[in-house]
């Protein structure tokens, strides 16, 4: 591999870093401003005790494994927005992380095209298989199984995390 090729990808790899860094900063003060919410054992993402993990970390879990796409990171914050919206489900730290890895399993399967088994998704999420496609399950659901995103939404979203930090993208 030439020195250009290595630049390229370490070039490619920070602006993913900085992507990966400011939707898990959107996410997480989403999140910390509803930190008062309390468990919901109706909320099928709600979880008792909230992560000890960062959420910037539980992402770079999934990027150490796969070569996840900048496309597949807005997906994410696409999906849990449209599951929040419709469902009336207030993202909070007791259900953000759970809320993001069914997006995220649902933005990879729809936009990579290296897949990875539900096996290895839960192994890399820290869930159970059940727990992982149940959580799949749930995010379908309330996308009303349209995965869809126009170019318009996409671009309403990439500006929206553009003006959250102007160095990002």
């Amino acid at each position: 591999m030439s020195v250009k090729n290595i630049n390229h990808h370490k070039e490619k790899g920070e602006k993913l870093n900085k992507l990966e860094l400011k939707i898990s900063e959107i996410l997480t003060e989403i999140s910390s401003h509803n930190s008062n919410v309390e468990y919901n054992p109706d909320d099928p993402f709600s979880k008792e005790s909230p992560s000890s993990i960062t959420l910037q970390k539980f992402l770079g879990r999934f990027k150490k494994y796969s070569k996840i796409e900048k496309s597949t990171l807005i997906l994410i914050l696409i999906y849990s927005d449209r599951i929040c919206t419709s469902s009336g489900i207030i993202l909070n730290p007791h259900n953000i992380h759970r809320i993001i890895l069914g997006c995220l399993i649902l933005a990879l399967k729809y936009n990579e095209d290296e897949l990875f088994s539900n096996e290895q998704l839960a192994e890399i999420g820290g869930v159970s298989l059940q727990e992982l496609n149940k959580l799949e399950y749930f995010s379908m659901l309330l996308l009303n199984f349209d995965l869809f995103i126009s170019e318009d939404i996409y671009q309403k979203y990439v500006k929206y995390i553009s003006n959250y930090s102007t160095k990002l993208l």
